[in-house]
Parts: C-alpha cells; sequence; structure tokens
C-alpha cells in the first residue's frame, strides 16, 4: 500500500502528473518545446505501456511518428559512415562499432523517467530541509520507513544534504524504522505463508 513508503507515493503522483502533461487533455505533446524533448529522448518499454493505458491513441501516434523519423534519420547517418569492425585477434578485441554507443544510448533515455529523477532529486532535498523542523521528525519518526530503492537514495544523499548536528537523529532513526517494517512486513508475509500449511486448516 502506498502509506509504506511515503516517497514511492511521491514518485507515483509525479508519474501521473508527468504523463498527463504529456499525453492529457492540455495536449502538451502538440508544443513544439515539448514534441523536440520527447523526440530526443523517447521513452523507455515500462513508460511507453503507460502512456498507452493513458488512452490517447493519436497522442501516442503523433509522438512516436516524429520520434521514430528522427531515430530513422540519425540510423541513416550512423549506416552510412558505419565501417565493419576490425578482425578479433588472438587477444585483443575490436573497439565497438560508433553505431553500437549510438543505439545504446537511444535505447537507454526516457523523457518521462528523466522528468521523475528530477522530481525526486527535489523531493529528497526538501526532505532533509524539512527535518530541521520538529514535527516533520515526529511524522518521520511515526512513519512505516521506506522501500529499499528509496531508502539506498536517501542514504546516498544524507552525507551531502544532512547538517552534522542532525545526523545523530537521522541514521538511529531510519535504521530502527528499516528494521521494525521490514521485520512487520516478513511476519505478515510469514503468516500468510502458514495459513496454506495443512496443519493449521481452519
Amino acid at each position: 500500500s502506498h502509506d509504506e513508503c511515503p516517497f514511492c507515493l511521491l514518485e507515483q503522483q509525479t508519474e501521473q502528473r508527468a504523463i498527463r502533461f504529456v499525453v492529457g487533455p492540455s495536449a502538451s505533446y502538440m508544443e513544439p518545446d515539448v514534441r523536440a524533448a520527447t523526440d530526443k529522448a523517447g521513452f523507455c518499454g515500462s513508460h511507453l505501456k503507460k502512456l498507452y493505458d493513458y488512452g490517447n491513441s493519436l497522442g501516442n501516434a503523433l509522438i512516436l511518428q516524429t520520434h521514430l523519423a528522427g531515430i530513422l534519420e540519425e540510423l541513416d547517418k550512423q549506416i552510412t559512415s558505419f565501417s565493419l569492425p576490425g578482425k578479433r585477434g588472438l587477444f585483443s578485441t575490436p573497439e565497438a562499432p560508433a553505431i553500437t554507443q549510438w543505439a545504446h544510448q537511444r535505447s537507454g533515455s526516457c523523457y518521462l523517467c528523466e522528468k521523475l529523477e528530477e522530481n525526486m532529486q527535489r523531493y529528497y532535498a526538501t526532505f532533509f530541509f524539512l527535518l530541521k523542523d520538529a514535527q516533520f521528525r515526529e511524522k518521520v519518526e511515526s512513519g512505516k520507513g521506506f522501500c529499499m530503492r528509496h531508502f539506498a537514495a536517501l542514504m546516498d544523499h544524507a552525507p551531502k544534504e544532512l547538517p552534522n548536528h542532525q545526523r545523530e537523529w537521522f541514521y538511529p532513526t531510519v535504521l530502527r524504522l528499516m528494521k521494525e517494517n521490514l521485520t512487520r512486513v516478513k511476519g505478515d508475509l510469514d503468516w500468510f505463508a502458514a495459513k496454506f500449511d495443512y496443519r493449521n486448516a481452519g
């Protein structure tokens, strides 16, 4: 459920807003600057599916139409400048052709992932900024911790964002929350799995 990790809820809300921005009623995909950005970055498979599920078939088709036109144009240039890699030696492997790097770049970028990551960076910074407020710290203390992905992100950001005087509160509190709540979730799963044991029938 969404109350397990507050960053998961923020991430889902941000993602839904971004999808709505791209293919929603405001038709942002018709704006030249938005179309240029989506043409350049494209979309990962997960976000393509979410854009499709949103239900704006024409908007999706128009976005993909110009995106694929750009890819075809770039592919033509890559093919024109392509040269066969040298033969493999006994102890050496030839460098991958430039088209390989281009293909990785093209398949590894996503407009929505980039927007989501920009927003999440701001949420992490805001989280650490708000920790100076006692009421906010109380909310954190009474929360259910974080998923492992967002826990890792907080641990990455803490040394950069956290003033020295807050470290003695932050680390013990977050580590306690993580242990308590992972123990609780595991307990729920243990109970659920035990229900299927024939010795616990009824």
